[in-house]
Order: C-alpha cells, then structure tokens, then sequence
C-alpha cells in the first residue's frame, strides 16, 4: 500500500490530495506480471499523469467495474487540473463500491476547487459516515474534518472552522496542515 500526498495551496490552507493505493485482498501468484492497471499506477506515481491517463482510460474500458482504475483515472485528470473529468471519475469509483472512501476524499477537492462548497461539505460528511481508515499521516477522518475546515473558512464560518480543526486535531494530532491552519486562527483571534 502506498500513499503519496500532494499539497495545494488554498486560502493559506494546503489542500492534500490523497492518492492511496486500494487492493482487494487477492492471493499472491508466485510470478505475477504487472497488469495494465499496475503500470498505470507506476506512470502516475512518476508524475507522468497524461500517460497515465491515457493507460487509465483503456483499463476502464476493459475493467468498466473496477473502482480503483476510475479512482486511478481521476487522481491522473486531476493532477493535470482537469476537475470536471476528474470529478466524474471519483463518481463512478463511489458508484461501483462506496466503501472506497479515498474517490470521496479526491472529490470533496475536486468540488472545493470548482468552488462548489455545498457539494464538497456533503461529500466530507459522506467520510465521516464511513469506517475510520488509520493512514499516515492522517486518517480519513481527519483529513474530512481539516477540509470542512476549509470550507467553513472560505464560508466565512470561523467558528465551524475552528471547530473542525480541533476535531481533525483530536483524531491526528500530529498532523502538520491541521496544526498550521489552527495556528493561522489562534494569531488571527489575537
């Protein structure tokens, strides 16, 4: 399982896009090959996110059921800022399993960054209603309540925002973009 983290810069509020690497649990072949899935993922995490999009695409033709390949499809469309796309993706993800909670995480971004604070706010409470995943450096819980933060912030709501960091804060403690935007509302209440 890999977890790669990458910061945006919203409000003096980073955004973490979350890519996690969700498998169903499968038995160990003594010479497996990488499948089409598994190379696109490779072409991903090397940054070359239109290969990757292009790999994606054909495994979601082929796999049309797979909810990490559309999951995959959206992080590489929104990594080249292709939000709509992207959106559409995480939805079909969440569409053909809803447990996956990473699509929900991905698409309460996706919303945040088309300024669609509503959308994004249900899909962050959508989280909360999941079972709580234990990731580092944050679970997603905690990365649900830092991002309603967020949205309550660019609302105007300091009270709910600060109230949302605290609880992200409560679950992950240690989690740097929580402690930052906690220390931006302590210095601004000063």
């Amino acid at each position: 399982m890999k977890v790669a983290w990458v910061t945006k810069l919203i409000f003096l509020a980073p955004i973490v896009l979350f890519s996690y690497s969700w498998q169903p649990h499968q038995p160990v072949l003594a010479q497996q090959t990488d499948t089409p899935l598994q190379q696109a993922k490779t072409t991903l995490q090397e940054g070359r996110y239109y290969e990757a999009e292009k790999l994606l695409r054909k495994v979601v033709e082929k796999q049309p059921d797979s909810a990490e390949a559309y999951y995959n499809l959206g992080l590489s469309l929104h990594l080249q800022t292709k939000d709509k796309e992207a959106i559409s993706a995480y939805q079909n993800a969440i569409r053909i399993n809803p447990e996956y909670d990473s699509p929900y995480i991905n698409l309460g971004l996706a919303f945040i960054e088309q300024n669609q604070l509503d959308k994004a706010n249900t899909v962050f409470h959508q989280v909360l209603e999941l079972p709580e995943r234990t990731e580092s450096p944050a679970s997603n819980h905690t990365l649900a309540y830092y991002n309603l933060a967020i949205i309550y912030r660019r609302q105007d709501n300091q009270e709910a925002a600060l109230e949302a960091v605290k609880a992200a804060l409560a679950i992950t403690p240690d989690f740097a973009p929580a402690q930052s935007l906690l220390k931006q509302y302590q210095s601004h209440r000063n």
